[in-house]
């Protein structure tokens, strides 16, 4: 059991490291995923890096002879790594280019000719949907499509018999080699210098190190997660809240017990993409990428892994805070994790800013508050949808661009599954856009002038729709706010003179709709909605 001050002062060593780390000392790292990132994350990225020894100094509080040999020891390792990654990166380097071939090579310069043929036909394609309905193309783009795909089996042949070249096959073993020594080196030279490190530490400072090497393992491999949630720094975070000692000392084993776990989980998922490395070129060598896929597969549960710990140590703490930390807590790590599910949209920015209109009646004011209250909740809801399906497929839809791939180089067809987070987000997306609409209604075309970016998404993306519009999204439903019927009831209701546009004159209309609600639940504007049926 730890003793008040004790626990103080081990939550301020370690918070004072990752401030340190956090800001001038962050390790650099890059977020992606295919082969290239595979085989060169691992051999190629030091264990230890000089600007370590602030972090080494700070944490054990070395003396001017250990600070001395520490540094020495950080050099010497700094040299060697720089030059042997160097050196494996130039081989590799020498045999990706060797793969490419040359400027003069005939069939690159083959399929250089196919690429500019087929954007060509593609122009020509949608020159000829663009005629008016007069003209019929109708057998123009039949004929166009039947050359575009017949340019694109052809260079789906080129790729396979380019992948399966004696050259590539040759170029591929040889890097397989490279990496496999260049892992061989920084495992050794890791630990050389772990060793030399630990020699000149007494025994008080050997106490502190497994904390240290954890917090380095932690600043050197989170930041390198590629699924949400994967790289939320829990530590870090906790510090930023800057709770007083009480509220640190109640969150102390939550923090202990995630320090642990996570720093354990990250050197396994490190560990497993290092030794797979050679499994990954042997499938590349043989054109059987199964075997790759085995390793993602392997690879995603080890990143679930790392993820699950940081969301279960969020959930652990949000339980020790009092209800107001809690949910200030739980909300701001969903942020940093998922970002792209919580971060404020930009329909709430919408409605926030129109509560600030000048000279707004105060019914319209009313009705855009009660609006924005309906539309978190059909947010949060949509929020909640997106995270269980992230949490459910986001590893697997990884693991199938793999499989994509893989079936494009075997010369098989590779369509893309429908994602079911995809269609998690489309159905948010189409609340929003109902709700811009309605905000839009209820305001007059000055206010939305003033406001400005009140397009919905259906508007910002039509130009990108109409390019692409064999892969079309499908409908969107999702909650009463992302209800197409609603808005088509809506219309009905209100668009007099069916032309599809609100005029003014109909957009009173809707504010004496709202005044008559408004009386109805005796002032209270509980209730209603604008024409989606829920009362």
């Amino acid at each position: 059991m730890f003793t008040k001050s004790f626990a103080v002062a081990f939550i301020s060593q370690v918070v004072v490291i990752t401030l340190v780390t956090a800001s001038s000392f962050a390790q650099p790292s890059g977020r992606g995923g295919g082969f290239s990132s595979m085989m060169g994350g691992g051999g190629m990225s030091p264990d230890y890096m000089l600007r370590d020894i602030q972090k080494f100094n700070l944490a054990l509080q070395l003396s001017e002879d250990q600070l001395v040999i520490v540094e020495q020891i950080l050099r010497d390792y700094d040299e060697s790594f720089r030059e042997a990654s160097d050196a494996s990166r130039e081989g590799i380097g020498s045999s990706f280019s060797s793969m490419r071939g040359s400027e003069d090579d005939p069939e690159r310069q083959r399929r250089n000719e196919l690429r500019t043929q087929s954007r060509e036909l593609r122009d020509k394609l949608e020159s000829a949907k663009k005629l008016d309905s007069d003209t019929d193309t109708t057998q123009l783009q039949k004929e166009l499509s039947k050359k575009i795909d017949s340019i694109r089996e052809e260079m789906q042949q080129q790729r396979t018999d380019a992948w399966q070249s004696p050259e590539r096959q040759a170029a591929m073993e040889e890097m397989a080699l490279l990496m496999q020594d260049q892992l061989r080196l920084k495992h050794q030279m890791k630990v050389e210098l772990e060793g030399d490190l630990v020699a000149i530490l007494t025994e008080e400072q050997l106490a502190l190190w497994p904390a240290l090497e954890r917090q380095l393992i932690r600043d050197r491999l989170l930041q390198l997660g590629r699924l949400s949630g994967e790289s939320v720094d829990i530590m870090a975070l906790v510090e930023q809240q800057e709770y007083e000692d009480a509220v640190l000392i109640d969150i102390l084993p939550a923090i202990e017990e995630w320090d642990v776990h996570v720093s354990a989980a990250l050197e396994a998922r490190d560990l497993h993409m290092i030794e797979t490395q050679g499994t990954i070129m042997s499938s590349l060598h043989s054109t059987d990428t199964s075997a790759t896929v085995g390793v993602l597969a392997a690879q995603s549960e080890l990143a679930e892994a790392v993820r699950d710990i940081n969301d279960n140590a969020v959930e652990s703490i949000s339980l020790l805070l009092s209800a107001d930390k809690s949910t200030l807590f739980n909300n701001e790590a969903k942020l940093k994790g998922y970002p792209r599910i919580y971060r404020t949209t930009r329909v709430e920015r919408a409605y926030a800013a129109a509560k600030e209109l000048e000279d707004l009646e105060a019914d319209i004011l009313q009705a855009i508050i009660e609006l924005e209250e309906a539309m978190l909740i059909e947010l949060a809801y949509s929020n909640e949808q997106i995270y269980l399906e992230t949490h459910r497929w986001e590893s697997q839809e990884q693991i199938d661009r793999v499989n994509r791939f893989s079936q494009r180089m075997s010369g098989g067809s590779s369509e893309r599954a429908e994602s079911p987070i995809r269609i998690a987000s489309n159905a948010k997306s189409a609340i929003e856009d109902n709700f811009i609409s309605q905000l839009k209604m209820l305001l007059t075309e000055e206010q939305i002038k003033t406001l400005g970016g009140l397009e919905t998404n259906e508007e910002r993306d039509e130009a990108r729709r109409n390019e692409n519009a064999e892969s079309g999204r499908g409908n969107r439903g999702g909650g009463w706010g992302g209800s197409e019927g609603g808005r088509e009831e809506f219309m009905n209701r209100f668009d007099k003179d069916g032309n599809g546009e609100i005029s003014e004159s109909e957009r009173e209309a809707i504010r004496d709709h709202f005044r008559s609600m408004r009386d109805q639940n005796g002032g209270q504007g509980q209730g209603y909605e604008i024409g989606c049926g829920v009362g």
